[in-house]
């Protein structure tokens, strides 16, 4: 599979033009793709961000130092040398290029400022630390960073960047075609499972006239004693709780909602017989238990009333949602459809 390296470039610029022109030009011969300042587009983001995102996406790193440290921050260190130290501490493989005779340099391309010129030959000593090689101009530059950046390419191997449509070899794309077909068989299985299997009750558990006690906070406002919260419980038939969330589940429907429906449903039957709950409220709501809510679910599952719902969704729904198999429906018909007239008066 044929790749391409990005390959960031590094040094100071006004006294490297030429330099950097000849190594882009050994790289652009190489298929590399040069990543440097001159190539940076302008941006709202700020000078370092983007450059640590050009060097993050690079796979290889060089450093050209010749008689300049370079514009420096605030702390004190220069551009190129935070380069260095970034590329280092990412793990990019790194090779600098040091001028081999810094005092034939012409004075316009030094620095005139010791400072500058002391923390240069600090920088020159922690790049020769590592792999180098010496230069002379620009031509023997070039040529320099076309034999060393082969080296590093054949001992420190890197991801590269491929075309789109090479990206996948055939033995990919076979894997591949083999997955889905076995994603669409399981999804077929559970829809089958669904419709076919589950078309009766499993009636050895608790169902319809029995009775389950559920737990809830009853929470709400009232002006001369500030926020009122209580905890107590209602009893529901297992009938009224799946007339109640039924309707909701013949297509697909997630779960914090299917609950809020039936905190609604709690709230309405505390306020129609408040007995031993607080009233007169304001703001007022019921939240069923996390405990109890579990017990509804794990009782419909049971019951082979309810599965997971198998539409694809967005990665960003991070929602269980829920529906009713066909004995569901079947059992929710049953328990919501009206009777005729004259089915009544035979009932009767």
């Amino acid at each position: 599979m044929d790749k391409r390296y990005q390959v960031f470039i590094s040094s100071t610029f006004v006294d490297l033009v030429d330099e950097r022109r000849e190594v882009m030009q050994a790289l652009l011969e190489m298929d590399c793709m040069p990543a440097g300042m001159e190539l940076f587009p302008a941006s709202n983001e700020d000078q370092w961000t983007l450059i640590k995102g050009v060097i993050e996406q690079s796979d290889y790193y060089l450093v050209i130092l010749g008689g300049r440290y370079g514009s420096m921050t605030e702390e004190g260190i220069s551009y190129t040398e935070m380069e260095y130290d970034y590329a280092v501490e990412l793990g990019i493989p790194v090779m600098g290029f040091v001028i081999a005779d810094p005092d034939a340099i012409p004075v316009g391309k030094t620095d005139k400022n010791e400072a500058a010129g002391k923390k240069l030959n600090e920088f020159r000593a922690k790049v020769q630390s590592r792999m180098t090689k010496d230069w002379k101009d620009a031509a023997d530059l070039g040529s320099k960073v076309t034999r060393g950046l082969v080296h590093l390419i054949k001992n420190n191997p890197r991801p590269g960047w491929v075309r789109g449509d090479r990206a996948m070899t055939p033995e990919t794309r076979v894997k591949i075609a083999e997955l889905e077909a076995t994603i669409a068989k399981l999804e077929k299985n559970e829809i089958e499972t669904s419709t076919g299997t589950a078309a009766q009750i499993d009636e050895s558990f608790a169902h319809g006239k029995e009775e389950v006690r559920l737990a809830l906070v009853h929470r709400g406002y009232r002006s001369f004693d500030g926020n009122v919260e209580e905890l107590g419980d209602l009893t529901y038939t297992w009938d009224e709780i799946i007339e109640v969330l039924g309707p909701f589940m013949i297509d697909e429907a997630p779960e914090p909602v299917l609950r809020k429906t039936f905190d609604s449903h709690m709230l309405s039957d505390i306020q129609n017989d408040p007995g031993n709950w607080s009233h007169d409220l304001s703001h007022e709501s019921a939240s069923i238990t996390d405990k109890s809510w579990g017990s509804i679910i794990v009782q419909l599952r049971a019951l082979r009333l309810i599965i997971n719902g198998t539409k694809k969704r967005t990665v960003s729904d991070k929602a269980v949602y829920w529906k009713l198999t066909q004995a569901g429906d079947d059992y929710l018909v049953a328990l919501r459809a009206v009777p005729s007239a004259a089915q009544q008066e035979s009932n009767d």
